[in-house]
């Protein structure tokens, strides 16, 4: 066996150090391969997740914009639908005022035509009432009249009479014997006319005879006549 010289012995440790240095290399090697490796599947996910990111953002920003367009739509929606309702309450509401004013009116106005109705009523009561009131009041005056005045009531009835007999002839008036001097004084100018005393002749009466007619100027008679139609009035 032949013996390693120093060189070569030298050599082969060199050799098996160099070997030694290459096996501790390579762990290393193999580690920052790892990392690099590593580091670049980070990377891309990374730019992976920032994209996917932006996306949901704008996909949040759509979704966000529909959203509020939306909501705006809803809102003049209801706010349509509600001037709707509204508009339609207060048409309504409208309708019904002026409905319940047409019905007051009415009721009103068929209050107001039966209290007419019942003030006519009355008023024909009492008109009917005051005529004969009237009528009965004219027959005392007449009879007062009469019996204080007859000859100043006989010659105004006799000149009144005769106003509408001048033309007539053979004209005769009867008088009350009472009243016939105070006559004959008032009626000497009217020679024309036959005066004649008669007790048949009321107090301030006066008939009339011509050849026109006769006129029965007694008073109540007259009186009598007044009365009649003024009740036969009544009654219609």
């Amino acid at each position: 066996m032949a013996t390693e010289t120093p060189e070569e012995k030298k050599q082969k440790r060199e050799d098996k150090q160099e070997l030694q240095e290459e096996s501790d290399e390579e762990p290393v090697v193999r580690s920052i391969q790892q990392e690099n490796d590593l580091i670049e599947c980070l990377l891309k996910k990374t730019d992976e997740l920032s994209s996917h990111l932006a996306k949901l953002q704008m996909q949040f920003e759509k979704t966000q914009e529909e959203n509020q367009q939306l909501i705006q739509q809803t809102r003049e929606d209801s706010y349509k639908i509600g001037f709707k309702e509204g508009e339609e309450k207060a048409k309504n509401d409208l309708n019904a005022s002026i409905d319940a004013e047409k019905k007051h009116l009415l009721q009103s106005i068929t209050t107001i035509d039966q209290t007419m109705q019942q003030s006519q009523g009355h008023l024909e009561t009492l008109e009917k009432e005051l005529s004969a009131i009237a009528v009965e009041i004219a027959k005392e005056v007449i009879v007062k009249e009469v019996e204080q005045k007859s000859q100043e009531v006989a010659l105004a009835l006799a000149k009144e009479l005769l106003k509408n007999i001048m033309d007539a002839t053979d004209i005769c008036m009867k008088v009350n014997t009472l009243d016939y001097p105070f006559l004959l004084q008032n009626l000497k100018d009217l020679p024309k006319i036959k005066l004649e005393p008669s007790d048949a002749i009321a107090k301030g009466g006066v008939l009339i005879s011509s050849s026109q007619g006769n006129i029965d100027g007694n008073l109540m008679a007259r009186y009598k006549n007044l009365k009649e139609s003024v009740l036969d009035n009544l009654k219609v």
